[in-house]
């Protein structure tokens, strides 16, 4: 009876595992897949249960582009990293973007960004030979209309003969442009308070930084003593340059809706 027992165990066995076999993709396999990189404030990737919706969104100003870059840009460069899962190939493979309409003020190709099917975009976007990920650089054109405020590009990752796309949460960012002053999507993380235009425009004019979202970044990630010494700075120099303008007869630093400007 233990025989009979110990063969019929063996049986169902070879049957699951045949089953399962016939399931799984072959080793050789030369399926992949493309993902966008998404990191955490401590800057470590992050898996797609871990992605939000603010990690997708990213902002761009003109205004404070050229700030950073010392000069008056008509074009800015927004880079976007992405990895593959799969096989690597001996071969450049192009990666494909298409543009996901909102119909919330959304960006025009050509006017707005270099489009996703034209050469000079899609000679760069790549993902190198022998290499599981790379940097996407977006071209961003300084039209007029982005003084009336944002424009809104949403974007994916699109299937093409050398990728499919990868996991549902990590394949979509969407990228707000202007030639305004406006809310940075990483500010809630610095320690300078609420978000306010003019608020914005002291701390680039007293400190000479941009305050975008890469100079952030490069704030909280760095010495965390100088970050300590920065915010003591800045209420001080709040503290002296109120002082002159209420000895000038004008009112300590608002915003347009009346809230003072603290830090």
């Amino acid at each position: 009876m233990k025989t009979l027992n110990q063969i019929w165990i063996y049986s169902v066995l070879v049957l699951l595992v045949s089953s399962c076999e016939k399931d799984l993709k072959p080793y050789d396999d030369t399926d992949s897949w493309l993902n966008f990189a998404f990191y955490n404030n401590y800057n470590d990737l992050v898996t797609s249960e871990e992605v939000s919706d603010e990690m997708k969104q990213t902002t761009y100003s003109f205004v404070t582009a050229s700030v950073a870059a010392g000069e008056e840009l008509q074009k800015g460069v927004v880079e976007f990293e992405v990895f593959t899962m799969g096989f690597l190939s001996d071969k450049d493979r192009p990666v494909k973007l298409k543009q996901i309409l909102t119909g919330a003020n959304d960006a025009i190709p050509g006017v707005h960004y270099v489009a996703f099917d034209s050469p000079e975009f899609m000679d760069k976007c790549y993902i190198p030979a022998n290499q599981n990920k790379a940097m996407i650089s977006i071209t961003l054109l300084r039209d007029a209309s982005l003084k009336n405020g944002d424009v809104t590009l949403k974007f994916a990752i699109a299937e093409n003969e050398y990728f499919n796309p990868g996991y549902a949460d990590m394949i979509e960012r969407t990228l707000y442009i202007s030639d305004l002053l406006s809310q940075p999507g990483n500010w809630p993380t610095t320690n300078v308070g609420n978000y306010g235009p003019l608020k914005h425009q002291l701390l680039m004019e007293w400190t000479g930084d941009s305050w975008d979202e890469a100079y952030i970044d490069d704030l909280l990630t760095g010495d965390k003593g100088y970050l300590t010494y920065l915010t003591r700075w800045l209420k001080e120099k709040l503290e002296e340059e109120n002082a002159k303008r209420l000895e000038q007869g004008l009112d300590v630093y608002k915003e347009e809706d009346g809230e003072i400007i603290t830090f």
